[in-house]
């Protein structure tokens, strides 16, 4: 049987990442071909003014790049990234960086996916369903019926059940992953934009009401509102805080997971722009509109880096790396997050 529980509604749209993949004619699997290195752009008038911070992106050197800009990454045995195009999961060799034998038997990818219970969780905007895939062979093994929405990311895991925001009322749904299919059905404000799960709980931003949600597992109901800055639209978890991107004002709030309160506000000096936020190797990683890398100390909560230039789209941590999409070129990025860290402005 399904419990739904009701929370008060409003609405809102999220826009994801798009994702498109250039075709080449150079042999599937390929890096790209490197590039000369642009002369830095002028520094902009937006971002960061701390001296010693900003730096041209045209700076970095990425370790490979890759012809595909993906709207969001999976990390198993190897790097999975959505092929909307051909409804297939593009498979990334974590050794060579060259692309390998796709993952066919899916229906519109979206919403992202998460590793759990031996298996890959896959969202499918087409048939309104979640695709458990055996990752060694590339089978899908399981599909469960459980609506879909535009969340990204949308889908998590929590030590017994897999959730997922099923439709932009929003509908937050949880699977058993013994019986594949919904158990329980928690309702809130539509048009929550991003689902994640750490220290203990699943996070949710919700841009309308400008808070973060969350949703104690253990009892599927929501159990602290938390307010935040304008318009939070991504989130990321580690080094014992909930990070918030929020859009509008430009900032990344701290949220302690004990107090569920904002312990600290970090001006990014971009506000408005879409992006992205991750966290891993000792860094908080943000991505926005012309700003492709703001690094974050969390010990310190600054920001000590800022690049500037074309780029920005995705940003993930895995497998040693950071992973950067740039929409405009069409590319992936895999970095070193040391070569990064090494990379000083002029």
């Amino acid at each position: 049987m399904r419990r739904l529980v009701g929370v008060c509604m409003c609405l809102t749209v999220f826009s994801a990442v798009a994702y498109t993949q250039r075709k080449s004619e150079r042999p599937e699997g390929t890096e790209k071909p490197r590039k000369e290195l642009k002369q830095p752009a002028a520094a902009p008038k937006l971002g960061i003014t701390t001296p010693g911070v900003r730096i041209p992106i045209a700076q970095l050197k990425a370790e490979a790049e890759i012809a595909m800009a993906p709207a969001w990454l999976a990390f198993t045995q190897s790097v999975l990234a959505p092929d909307p195009a051909n409804d297939v999961l593009a498979r990334i060799d974590a050794k060579t960086n060259k692309l390998g034998d796709p993952i066919a038997g899916f229906h519109k990818l979206c919403g992202g996916a998460v590793s759990a219970f031996g298996s890959l969780w896959v969202a499918n905007c087409g048939d309104q369903t979640v695709a458990r895939l055996e990752t060694k062979t590339g089978k899908i093994t399981a599909t469960v019926a459980s609506g879909t929405g535009t969340a990204l990311p949308a889908v998590a895991a929590t030590a017994d059940s897999v959730w997922i925001l099923s439709d932009d009322k929003t509908t937050l749904s949880r699977i058993d992953p013994q019986q594949n299919q919904v158990v329980a059905e928690l309702r809130l404000p539509a048009g929550c934009n991003s689902l994640m799960f750490g220290e203990g709980a699943l996070w949710v931003t919700c841009p309308l009401e400008d808070r973060v949600l969350r949703v104690d597992p253990l009892s599927n109901l929501v159990d602290k509102r938390i307010e935040v800055s304008a318009r939070p639209r991504a989130i990321a978890i580690g080094e014992s805080s909930v990070w918030v991107l929020c859009q509008k004002d430009g900032k990344v709030e701290r949220i302690d997971p004990k107090t569920s309160k904002v312990t600290k506000s970090i001006e990014l000096g971009v506000p408005g722009a879409e992006g992205g936020i991750a966290i891993g190797q000792g860094s908080v990683w943000v991505t926005l509109a012309g700003f492709p890398i703001t690094r974050i100390d969390p010990g310190t909560d600054k920001v000590i880096q800022q690049f500037y230039g074309e780029g920005g789209g995705t940003i993930q941590v895995g497998l040693n790396s950071v992973w950067l999409s740039n929409l405009k070129e069409k590319t992936l990025w895999r970095l070193d997050p040391k070569r990064i860290a090494a990379t000083l402005a002029e």
